[in-house]
C-alpha cells in the first residue's frame, strides 16, 4: 500500500488521494491480504524527526506537505513537483543546503553548465520552468549509465560526463496548468504542492498559533518530539523483552536474571506510560486552545478557494496564495492589536481585519459592478463561520434559482391574483417567492398592506420594504435584510444591487463597502507591496494611469524610468534598464504592457529569479485586455482604474485634455465647434453604459478618436478661414465634418445599421449652422421639469469649463436621448448579472465519487437529483417526426419545419440521456467519467453545458432559463409536427431554432406560388390580425421595446420598458414601403446581437429621430432576455 502511494499518489491532490488510497484497501481486502487497518501514511513512512527537520526547513505544517516531503526522500525516479505557490521550492533550498543546492532553469544560458557539474560534483540540482523541458536531460532521468574502468559515464549530449553517486536532480514548475508529453510523464515522479483546503486550514491554524499563542505552539511542538521519543523507547523496550526472552535457558521463571529484566521493563513502561498520560492532558489544552482560531483559519481557507474561483467571473482576477498568505500575516501583525491582551477581543479584531482587508486589497483590482459580487461572497463565508447565525442557504438558493422554480409556471401565472400594481412578471415572482416557508402568505400580506402600491412605485425601494414574511420578530438583522433582498428581487429588480449593499452592511457594517472608493497608491506601493512584487494598473479602454504613477514618484522625491512598450527598442530597453534599476532601488514604469502578452510571460520569470533591491519597485499600465497572461495576473498587485460615469465628468476630461490656446485660436467660432465635438464624444461614450439600449452593439470609442476627430476639425475649419477671425456659420464645412466623423472617425467602428443611423441623427443635430443660434436647446426637460439646457456661449477652455461645472451633477437618461426608464433597464440587468456569476462562484468542490457510496454525498449532489428529475418531467420524452411526400418536400414551409423538428428530436435525446446521466450519477447508481464530470460541473455552476448549445442563446444565460425556454420550443414543434396546414399555424418567431430562415421559407413560398422573382419582394406587416388569410402569415410573441403599437400599425413612445405587440400577419408584396415609414429592427433577444430582418411601421406625428435615439427595436424571444 506505502509502494502503490509513493509511486502513483503524487499527481493527485490530497481528496484524490485518499480515494485511491480506499479503492486499493479495498483490492487488497478482496484479495484476502492481510493488512494494517489502522496505517497512517505519514508516521508509517517517516520519523518525528525528520518531519520536525522539515517543518524546521520551512515545510508548511500539513498532510499533503508531509507526503510530499516523503516522496521527495524516498522517489526512485526523479521527482518533477508541482509548486503554484513556490513553498516546495523554497523547502528544498534550504533541505538540501548541505549539499549545495544549485539554482537554475531550463530557460538559462548556463543550464547545461550547471547540469555538468552537477553530474560531476553529486551536488543537487533544482531546475525550474519545466515546462520548456530540454530532452537533453533524458539520459539522467533515465539513468542510462556505462561503467568504463571503475568510472560510471552517463551521455550528456555529445559527451560522456562522470556521474556521483550522490547527485540529485528536482524539475519543479509554478504552472499547474501545464499538460506534460508521456515520455517525459513516464520518467519522473510527480509531487503536486498545490494547495488545498484543508492544507491550507492547517497552515493558516500554524501561522495564527505561531502569532498569537506561542506558548501553545511550543508545547505542542515539545509534544510531537516526545511522543516521538516516547514511541522509539517503547520499541526499544520491546526489542530488549524479546532480546530477554530469547536468551533465557530452561524454564523462564526459575531464570531469575530475566525475571530481573522483566521487572526493570515493566517499570521502565509504566514509566513511559506516565509520561504519555500527562502528555495526553497537555495535548487536550493544546486542541482547546487550536480549536478557537480554527473557524479563522477556515474562513481563511474558504476565501482562498473563493478567489480561486472568481476568474469564472473576468479573467483579470487571478490571485496567488502568496497574495493572501501577505494579507493574513499583515492580519496578524496589525497595530490594533497593541493595546489588547485578551485572546478573545484579539481574535474578534483579527477575524473583522481580515475580512476588511481581504475586500479592500481584492475590490481595488476588480472593475466597479462586480465589486458588490465580491461582498456578498465575502459575506457568505462569514455567515458559515458564525454559529449565531444561520446561513440562509434555502433563501440563497432560491435567490440564485437553484430551488426549481420552472414547474407548472403557466399555472401559476394564472393563479396570482390581478393586482393593478404588479405586472405578469412581477406576479409571477411573488408566485414563486411564496413557495418558501418563510413566505407562505406572501401574497395574502401585499393585498392587505395600505402602502404596498406606494412602495411598489418609490425610487428607492431597498428602503422601508413591507414585511411580506412570517416570524419578523424572531430574525436577526442579517436574516431581515436577506429577506428584504428576496422581496426586492422579486418586486422591484432593478433595486436589486442598492438592496445587496443594504445586506453586506447588516454583516460587516456601512464602512465595509466605503473601503475601495479612493485608490491609496502610495500606500500600495510603499506598504503593501514587496520588491518582489509589480503593481499593475489596468484601466478600461482609452484611460491612461501612468500619469498617477509620475505624479507619485515626484511626490516621494523617486527616480522613476519609463518606457513605452510594443516596439522592439522598447522590450531592450526594458530589459537592460530592469537589472540596473533591480540592483539600485530604482522605480521603472512600463507602459501599454498588454501590446506584448508573450514578452509579458518571459517577465514573470524573470522577475521570479530577481533578487532585487528593496527600494525597487516595477509599474505596469495595461488596458484590461483578455490576452494578459494569467501568471502575471497572479504574480503582480492588480489596480483597476475606471474613468468617472455621466456626461458632465466626460466633458470635463474631453475639454480638459485640450489645450487653451489651442481652443482659443481664431475664428471665433473654432471653439464652439470644439465645444459640439466633446459633446458628441461623450454622447457616443456614455450610451455605451446602456447597451444593448445605448448600442445595439459594444464599440471601442475612446479619447483616440477624440483627438483624430479636434485634428481634422482644425484641418476643416482652416481651410475656410484661412486666417480669419470670423466665418460665418454657413460657410463652415458641416457636411465634410458630419461625412468623416459619420463614415470614418467614429462610424469606422459601427458593424450594425441601426447604430449608424444612430450617429448620424446626433450628427445632424449637432454639426449645423443652428447651433450657432441664441439660446440653441441641447436637451430639452432635462431635470423632469420642462427646463432645458442650451449651448453655451462661451469663447474661451475656461467659459466652458465653468459652464459644465455649473451643469446638475444628477443626469437622467434622456440627456443621451434614452427613455428614462434605461437606468431601470440597465440596473436590472446588472443584477441578473451579479446572480449568474454569484452562481458561477460555486463555494462546494465538485468531489470525485469513490466506489464507497456510503459516503454522505455533497449538498450539490441533491440539488442535482431534484433538478434533473423535475426538469426530466417537464421534457416531453419525445416529438413524432414529419411525414414526406412527394408533393410536400417541395413545399419551402415544410422543408423548414421539418428540419427544424429533426434538429429538436436530436437535441432532446441527447439533453434527456445526459439529465439521466446526470441524476444516476448523483444517486450513486453510475460511475463518473469526464462527460459527466463536465456535466455536472456546469449544471452545479448554472451554466448551460457546451454540448447543448447548438443554436444561438444570449451570452450567460443560466441552465434554468435555458431549460424553460427548450421546453416551450419543443412543445411548439410537437404543435408543428401534428399539424395539418402548416401555412394555418401561428408561429413563436422566437422559439425556432433558425428564426431566419422561417423567413426565407415564407418568401421563397409567395414567389413559388405567385411566379415571381425574390428580389422584388417586400414585407409587410399588420399587427392585431387573428383571422386565416391567403396572403399572410402569422406570428406571435413579438415586443416592441420603448414604444407601442396602435392601430394601422402606428407606433408610438411610451414609459414602460417594453410592449407586447398582439399576433403579426407578414406578407409578401411587390409595392415599395411608403416613404413616410420608419423601418425599425427585429432582433432575436434583447441583447440585440442578432439581427432577424426588419419591419417598417408609421411613425404618425413623431419625427423619426426620436425613435432611433430611443433605440425602439421589436424582440421576438422574451423568456430568454
Amino acid at each position: 500500500l506505502s509502494a502503490a502511494f509513493l509511486s502513483y499518489s503524487g499527481y493527485y491532490d490530497q481528496q484524490l488521494r485518499d480515494v485511491l488510497f480506499h479503492r486499493w484497501v479495498s483490492f487488497v481486502q478482496q484479495a484476502s491480504i492481510k493488512y494494517r487497518s489502522d496505517l497512517a501514511r505519514v508516521e508509517y513512512l517517516s520519523s518525528v524527526d525528520e518531519r520536525l527537520e522539515w517543518n524546521k526547513n520551512g515545510l508548511p505544517v500539513d498532510e499533503l506537505c508531509a507526503e510530499n516531503a516523503i516522496m521527495l526522500h524516498r522517489f526512485n525516479r526523479y521527482p518533477l513537483i508541482i509548486d503554484p505557490s513556490g513553498q516546495a521550492m523554497n523547502f528544498l533550498l534550504k533541505q538540501f543546503k548541505g549539499k549545495n543546492i544549485t539554482k537554475t532553469s531550463f530557460l538559462d544560458d548556463s543550464f547545461r553548465k550547471n547540469l555538468e557539474s552537477a553530474l560531476r560534483f553529486g551536488n543537487a540540482l533544482l531546475v525550474q520552468d519545466v515546462e520548456s523541458y530540454d530532452p537533453i536531460l533524458n539520459p539522467v532521468l533515465n539513468r542510462e549509465v556505462k561503467r568504463t574502468g571503475g568510472r560510471i559515464l552517463i551521455t550528456l549530449g555529445d559527451q560522456d560526463i562522470d556521474l556521483s553517486p550522490s547527485f540529485q536532480i528536482f524539475l519543479i514548475t509554478r504552472d499547474a496548468s501545464v499538460e506534460f508529453a508521456p515520455d517525459v510523464c513516464s520518467r519522473v515522479t510527480f509531487v503536486n504542492f498545490t494547495v488545498t483546503r484543508s492544507s491550507l486550514e492547517m497552515q493558516c491554524l500554524n501561522q495564527a498559533l505561531r502569532s498569537e499563542r506561542p506558548d501553545v505552539d511550543e508545547k505542542r511542538n515539545d509534544l510531537l518530539k516526545l511522543q516521538g521519543e516516547f514511541a522509539v523507547r517503547l520499541r526499544q523496550l520491546e526489542k530488549a523483552l524479546l532480546a530477554a526472552l530469547n536468551e533465557s535457558k530452561g524454564k523462564i521463571l526459575d531464570d531469575d536474571s530475566v525475571i530481573s529484566t522483566l521487572e526493570k521493563l515493566k517499570t521502565e513502561a509504566a514509566e513511559v506510560a506516565r509520561k504519555a498520560a500527562e502528555t495526553d492532558k497537555v495535548m487536550a489544552e493544546v486542541e482547546t486552545v487550536s480549536q478557537q482560531y480554527l473557524r479563522l483559519a477556515q474562513a481563511c481557507s474558504l476565501i482562498y478557494l473563493m478567489m480561486q474561483q472568481l476568474n469564472e467571473v473576468h479573467f483579470l482576477y487571478q490571485y496567488s496564495l502568496d497574495f493572501l498568505l501577505e494579507m493574513f500575516t499583515a492580519v496578524l501583525n496589525t497595530p490594533q492589536l497593541a493595546s489588547i491582551s485578551e485572546y478573545d477581543k484579539r481574535l474578534q479584531i483579527i477575524t473583522s481585519s481580515l475580512f476588511q482587508m481581504v475586500y479592500r486589497r481584492v475590490s481595488q483590482g476588480m472593475l466597479h459592478q462586480d465589486k458588490v459580487l465580491l461582498a456578498i461572497l465575502l459575506m457568505r463565508i462569514l455567515l458559515k463561520g458564525n454559529s449565531q447565525e444561520p446561513s440562509h442557504q434555502l433563501e440563497l438558493d432560491h435567490l440564485l434559482g437553484r430551488s426549481d422554480v420552472f414547474s407548472s409556471q403557466k399555472a401559476s401565472a394564472n393563479s396570482v391574483p390581478k393586482l393593478p400594481f404588479l405586472d405578469a412578471q412581477q406576479s409571477l415572482a411573488l408566485m414563486q417567492l411564496s413557495r418558501l416557508p418563510a413566505f407562505s402568505e406572501a401574497i395574502s400580506k401585499v393585498q392587505s398592506i395600505p402602502e404596498f402600491p406606494t412602495w411598489i412605485a418609490q425610487d428607492n425601494a431597498e428602503f422601508d420594504v413591507p414585511i411580506l414574511w412570517n416570524g419578523d420578530e424572531k430574525l436577526t438583522n442579517i436574516g431581515r435584510c436577506m429577506n428584504e433582498l428576496l422581496v426586492v428581487h422579486a418586486l422591484r429588480p432593478d433595486r436589486l444591487l442598492a438592496s445587496c449593499h443594504r445586506l453586506v452592511a447588516s454583516a460587516f457594517g456601512v464602512e465595509f463597502m466605503q473601503q475601495d472608493k479612493i485608490v491609496n497608491l502610495r500606500e500600495i506601493v510603499e506598504n503593501e507591496v514587496t520588491s518582489n512584487r509589480p503593481v499593475l494598473l489596468s484601466s478600461a479602454i482609452g484611460y491612461d494611469a501612468s500619469g498617477r504613477v509620475e505624479d507619485l514618484a515626484v511626490e516621494m522625491g523617486r527616480e522613476v524610468t519609463s518606457i513605452a512598450i510594443g516596439s522592439a527598442e522598447g522590450f531592450s530597453q526594458a530589459d537592460s534598464v530592469l537589472n540596473s534599476a533591480s540592483k539600485s532601488g530604482r522605480w521603472i514604469l512600463l507602459k501599454n504592457v498588454h501590446l506584448a502578452p508573450t514578452w509579458l510571460t518571459q517577465l514573470e520569470k524573470r522577475l521570479h529569479a530577481l533578487k532585487p533591491h528593496p527600494q525597487f519597485r516595477l509599474l505596469l499600465t495595461a488596458e484590461i485586455h483578455p490576452k494578459l497572461p494569467a501568471s502575471i495576473l497572479r504574480a503582480s498587485r492588480v489596480v483597476v482604474f475606471e474613468p468617472a460615469t455621466g456626461l458632465k465628468a466626460n466633458l470635463l476630461r474631453s475639454l480638459t485634455s485640450l489645450a487653451p490656446q489651442r481652443m482659443s485660436k481664431p475664428p471665433t467660432e473654432r471653439t464652439r465647434l470644439y465645444f459640439l465635438m466633446c459633446w458628441l464624444h461623450a454622447l457616443v461614450q456614455e450610451r455605451m453604459r446602456y447597451t444593448p439600449l445605448g448600442w445595439a452593439n459594444s464599440y471601442e470609442f475612446s479619447d483616440a478618436d477624440l483627438r483624430v476627430a479636434c485634428d481634422t476639425l482644425d484641418a476643416a475649419v482652416d481651410s475656410v478661414a484661412m486666417g480669419r477671425s470670423n466665418v460665418s456659420p454657413e460657410k463652415l464645412p458641416w457636411h465634410t465634418l458630419q461625412t468623416l466623423l459619420s463614415q470614418c472617425i467614429y462610424g469606422g467602428k459601427i458593424d450594425n445599421h441601426f447604430d449608424q443611423k444612430l450617429l448620424d441623427c446626433f450628427l445632424t443635430k449637432l454639426f449645423t449652422p443652428k447651433s450657432f443660434d441664441a439660446d440653441r436647446v441641447l436637451i430639452s426637460n432635462i431635470d423632469g421639469k420642462s427646463t432645458n439646457l442650451c449651448i453655451p456661449d462661451g469663447h474661451s477652455r475656461e467659459h466652458l469649463l465653468l459652464w459644465v461645472d455649473s451643469v446638475h451633477h444628477l443626469q437622467l437618461p434622456n440627456w443621451l436621448g434614452l427613455p428614462n426608464n434605461a437606468e431601470k433597464v440597465l440596473l436590472t440587468v446588472r443584477g441578473e448579472a451579479m446572480l449568474a456569476n454569484l452562481l458561477k462562484v460555486s463555494d462546494e468542490e465538485l468531489a470525485f465519487a469513490g466506489d464507497d457510496q456510503k459516503v454522505q454525498s455533497p449538498p450539490w449532489m441533491s440539488i442535482l437529483v431534484e433538478q434533473s428529475s423535475q426538469w426530466l418531467k417537464m421534457l416531453p420524452k419525445n416529438i413524432a417526426k414529419m411525414r414526406r411526400t412527394v408533393d410536400n418536400i417541395k413545399d419551402p414551409l415544410f422543408r423548414f419545419f421539418e428540419r427544424e423538428i429533426n434538429h429538436g428530436i436530436l437535441l432532446l435525446s441527447d439533453v434527456r440521456a445526459d439529465l439521466q446521466e446526470v441524476h444516476a450519477v448523483c444517486r450513486g447508481e453510475q460511475k463518473q467519467n469526464n462527460h459527466t464530470r463536465a456535466l455536472t460541473s456546469a449544471l452545479n455552476k448554472g451554466v448551460v453545458p457546451t454540448d447543448w448549445l447548438r443554436y444561438t442563446v444570449p451570452k450567460g444565460i443560466t441552465v434554468m432559463a435555458w431549460i424553460h425556454d427548450f421546453v416551450e420550443r419543443v412543445n411548439q414543434l410537437a404543435k408543428f409536427a401534428a399539424s395539418k396546414s402548416l401555412k394555418k399555424e401561428t408561429v413563436w418567431l422566437g422559439g425556432m431554432f433558425s428564426p431566419e430562415a422561417f423567413i426565407t421559407a415564407t418568401r421563397q413560398l409567395v414567389a413559388q406560388s405567385n411566379q415571381w422573382s425574390l428580389e422584388e419582394l417586400n414585407m409587410r406587416v399588420e399587427v392585431g390580425v387573428t383571422e386565416d388569410r391567403v396572403d399572410s402569415f402569422k406570428i406571435q410573441g413579438l415586443r416592441l421595446m420603448g414604444a407601442e403599437c396602435r392601430k394601422g400599425n402606428t407606433i408610438a413612445v411610451v414609459d414602460e420598458v417594453s410592449t407586447e405587440m398582439q399576433t403579426v400577419a407578414l406578407s409578401w408584396t411587390r409595392e415599395p414601403s411608403p416613404s413616410t415609414a420608419i423601418t425599425l429592427p427585429v432582433y432575436l433577444y434583447r441583447d440585440r446581437k442578432n439581427l432577424l430582418f426588419t419591419l417598417d411601421f408609421d411613425p404618425g406625428d413623431v419625427e423619426k429621430t426620436v425613435f432611433y435615439e430611443r433605440s425602439v427595436a421589436v424582440t421576438s424571444n422574451s423568456a430568454l432576455s
